[in-house]
């Protein structure tokens, strides 16, 4: 947009024989198709932002210091550009900097850059006018794109991340290991004989025991750990630079802790966890693949137990079709159950029953992760 404007300018002041101002606006095409490489190329949007922000702000005020008429109304195009590239904030103190210069420059030298003094308060008051409205809109803007940003990336029951976010933060794992060799634990943990707390005492209490349970291991795990919900009873937690006896202990600590701690109506509620390390080679579905293994293995071997030992896991054990829905976004998503499978997950009307009201409930693990002081 920059190089667009601004070059059939630099054109017309060239053939008008302006020479400071084809000067100026060259620079501010060169600057223009800069900040377009540094965000384009190397991928530094916020930087090549900053930069193009400061040279406008700063040409525009030699801009209207040179063509004091003319200039004047380049000043609002300014005020716009800056927030509309960057946050508000910093947007804000650029234009009242730009607009102080302007003011101080015109009242030093009455006659040059205003008429008279009612003209002086007529820019100030307009440019301030604009720089609030669009502050506002900026502003609103931003608290808007945060708000779609966490309801793209957190469980709206528990308030930890959901599949989406784990995904990302699983490549983001692997890629670490095959650049740096830092190792990363997978821990799969599935809630058992789920579906009968929601047949026998509602989805309400099954909702209440997802939530107890994010904060339980939330709690009992470290700082640089981190938790999602799967979907349905299923929680996955990563657990960098652990290796495999660490990821034992972490996952043997876990079932005895909700063995003990968290109840449905005064009887335990247990889970099975698999866990796998990676291993060279792996991408985010294989090292998943063998986590959900071995939580097959511990569900076959009696539940409440963690099964992580590492070596051959056989594919056999998992049911038919669980292999292709850890691959598909929206197979293990809420409402997403099947009745054939005995370890399936049935929190289908959990969330869909509470309604949008129910996004961020009171009480949510959300809630419980931020006020905790005990977490490692």
């Amino acid at each position: 947009m920059g190089l667009a404007s601004l070059a059939p300018f630099a054109v017309y002041r060239l053939i008008q024989g302006d020479t400071l101002m084809v000067v100026l606006d060259s620079l501010m095409v060169l600057v223009a198709a800069f900040v377009l490489y540094l965000a384009w190329v190397h991928r530094r949007p916020r930087l090549a932002g900053q930069l193009l922000a400061a040279a406008y702000a700063v040409g525009t005020v030699f801009v209207v210091l040179y063509l004091p008429v003319s200039g004047l109304y380049w000043f609002y195009c300014v005020i716009l550009l800056n927030f509309f590239i960057i946050p508000p904030l910093p947007s804000t103190l650029l234009t009242l900097a730009s607009l102080a210069t302007i003011c101080s420059y015109g009242i030093w030298r009455p006659g040059v850059v205003f008429a008279d003094n009612q003209q002086l308060v007529l820019f100030t008051t307009t440019s301030l006018l604009c720089s609030l409205f669009a502050f506002m809109f900026a502003w609103r803007t931003t608290q808007q794109r945060r708000k779609l940003q966490q309801l793209a990336s957190l469980d709206p029951l528990t308030g930890i991340g959901n599949r989406r976010m784990l995904m990302r933060e699983m490549d983001i794992a692997v890629a670490n290991y095959g650049r740096n060799g830092i190792q990363c634990g997978l821990l799969l943990l599935d809630i058992d004989h789920f579906k009968q707390i929601n047949d026998n005492h509602g989805h309400a209490e099954g909702d209440r025991v997802l939530v107890e349970l994010a904060r339980l291991i939330w709690n009992i795990s470290r700082r640089t750990d981190r938790l999602f919900r799967l979907g349905g009873e299923e929680f996955v937690l990563l657990l960098p630079s652990l290796g495999e006896a660490g990821l034992e202990a972490a996952g043997n600590n876990m079932v005895r802790t909700v063995a003990a701690q968290l109840r449905c109506h005064g009887k335990p509620v247990t889970i099975s966890i698999g866990g796998a390390l990676l291993q060279p080679g792996d991408d985010s579905n294989s090292w998943m693949k063998r986590a959900d293994v071995r939580l097959y293995q511990a569900k076959n071997g009696g539940r409440n137990r963690s099964v992580v030992a590492e070596g051959h896991a056989d594919l056999r054990v998992i049911p038919r079709g669980r292999d292709r829905a850890l691959q598909e976004p929206s197979a293990l998503g809420v409402g997403s159950a099947s009745g054939d499978d005995p370890h399936c997950m049935d929190d289908a009307g959990n969330v869909a029953e509470q309604g949008e009201q129910n996004i961020q409930p009171e009480g949510t693990a959300k809630a419980h992760l931020k006020e905790n002081p005990q977490r490692r």
